[in-house]
């Protein structure tokens, strides 16, 4: 091949991956600055009010008993207002809960392919996933920004990451010499806490060390370990399963327990998620893309990957079962569709299993000479297929719809919400002032920033969250007076 073709190729494919990368970090960056608008509501009041009231422990306890046995979720957002104050810092958890995911995507990757946590690879893949959950979010108010819902749902995909990457590296340090105490003292650690996030990741860790069991068993190496590992796993299921919160929560919906609702509103909502996520254009593109990132991870990395076509079944099987069976748990316990969050957690959790199988069929069906030449550049054909795709996924960013609605709320909408949600709260200072016990706030009668705003006060001050906000604030009663609207983002589907 000619010198200026390789030139030409190279040039070619280092624009393109600059373009992705700057595309990926505008995104991200719209969803650390919405951040900035984010207030609390529902639960966030609830939770706070408790704390302060009887002390962590104790309300933990009560939780655990009368509501959930989501043990490590319930602690994350009630340590939250005790250390920090319900207010103080509660912009920043998105960003920092974004700056985690990132950190434990490149572990994951890096662990896998044996790199090092920053070789510019595993950094450039990193920041596509990323961008690519953050697009496909399906509602970012609760996901995200509500402090409740993203400390619960977040959190759990960071620690099912990070046990991930801790997994793979005690797999390798089990054929050397090297000691396994500190890597799994951390694993035990993560899965302890991971456990008790939410019970989409209860399901999911818990078939991760069936697996990782099983596939000792299969490869004829020592499964003591795992064994343990899938043990001490089930132990904190039962920790979460049995709670008697469990059975108090699920006793407030008419429609729990029926087994054909279940599954049929199970395969109904997993089938049409399974089509929505496949059908975003910018899913589409990212999915073409990954061929690229997996061929040149593998060139560098020091491990061999093997795929059979058995193999390769079984990871579509488990890929395209991951929105039906993570359905189940909400239809079961609440008789209808899982709140939104739970839909953007399993979709994390599809995203991974989807890049696996991607992955494994570039590795199987597409061998490294057809996009590499011996010197390890690409060949020129695949170079502008490289700098075309690039340039499609960002023209899919920009037409994406839950995109442009944040960017819409970053710059037109959220501002004023956040101004008039404040300004409630000198109202209420003047109120407690004036040694007055029930307060009328103004509604709010612009258009809510759906994507950063999760739920509101109602109208009714015997509404709970009502009633936890007046707690909140050491009043006895909240009514919203006037006309406007009524946000409740815990009931939307788009």
């Amino acid at each position: 091949m000619p010198s200026s073709v390789k030139d030409h190729s190279l040039v070619l494919s280092r624009f393109a991956l600059l373009l992705f990368a700057g595309a990926c970090l505008l995104v991200i960056t719209l969803f650390i600055m919405l951040g900035q608008y984010a207030y609390p509501s529902a639960d966030d009041f609830c939770m706070a009010t408790g704390v302060r009231e009887v002390g962590f422990f104790t309300h933990l306890a009560n939780h655990y008993v009368e509501w959930s046995g989501r043990y490590a979720g319930n602690a994350f957002y009630a340590v939250y207002p005790l250390l920090f104050g319900l207010f103080d810092g509660y912009p920043l958890i998105a960003g920092f809960l974004i700056a985690a995911l990132f950190v434990a995507l490149a572990f994951a990757l890096a662990s896998i392919f044996r790199l090092s946590l920053l070789h510019p690879l595993v950094l450039l893949v990193t920041l596509g996933v990323l961008c690519l959950y953050l697009a496909g979010l399906r509602h970012s108010a609760s996901s995200l920004y509500w402090m409740a819902g993203a400390l619960s749902y977040q959190t759990s995909g960071i620690l099912l990451l990070v046990a991930l990457g801790l997994a793979v590296r005690i797999h390798d340090r089990m054929s050397t010499d090297r000691p396994l105490s500190g890597l799994l003292g951390a694993l035990l650690v993560i899965i302890f806490v991971a456990m008790g996030t939410n019970e989409i990741n209860l399901i999911v860790m818990t078939a991760a060390m069936m697996v990782a069991f099983v596939h000792a068993l299969y490869k004829g190496r020592k499964p003591g370990l795992w064994a343990g590992l899938l043990l001490f796993t089930l132990m904190c299921f039962a920790l979460v399963y049995f709670a008697p919160g469990n059975a108090v929560r699920e006793s407030t919906f008419p429609l729990r327990h029926d087994w054909l609702r279940s599954i049929e509103g199970s395969l109904r909502m997993g089938s049409w998620s399974i089509l929505a996520w496949l059908g975003v254009p910018v899913f589409i593109v990212g999915s073409l893309l990954i061929p690229f990132a997996v061929h040149a991870l593998a060139r560098v990395s020091p491990r061999r990957f093997h795929t059979t076509g058995r193999g390769l079944l079984l990871i579509a099987t488990i890929t395209f079962s991951i929105p039906l069976v993570l359905q189940f748990p909400a239809w079961w316990a609440m008789g209808g569709w899982p709140p939104p969050r739970s839909v953007d957690a399993i979709f994390f959790v599809f995203l991974l299993a989807w890049l696996v199988l991607i992955g494994s069929l570039s590795l199987h069906y597409l061998p490294a000479p057809r996009l590499f030449n011996e010197t390890g550049r690409l060949y020129s054909a695949s170079a502008r297929v490289l700098a075309a795709l690039c340039l499609l996924f960002v023209l899919s960013l920009v037409i994406n719809g839950r995109l442009n609605r944040a960017w819409h709320d970053l710059n037109e909408l959220a501002a004023p919400l956040h101004a008039h949600l404040m300004h409630r709260h000198g109202l209420i200072d003047a109120a407690l002032a004036r040694g007055e016990q029930a307060v009328l706030l103004p509604n709010y009668t612009g258009e809510f920033a759906r994507s950063v705003y999760f739920n509101d006060i109602r109208a009714d001050w015997r509404d709970w969250r009502s009633i936890c906000y007046a707690q909140y604030f050491g009043l006895r009663a909240v009514q919203l007076a006037g006309p406007g609207r009524t946000h409740d983002g815990a009931a939307v589907y788009d």
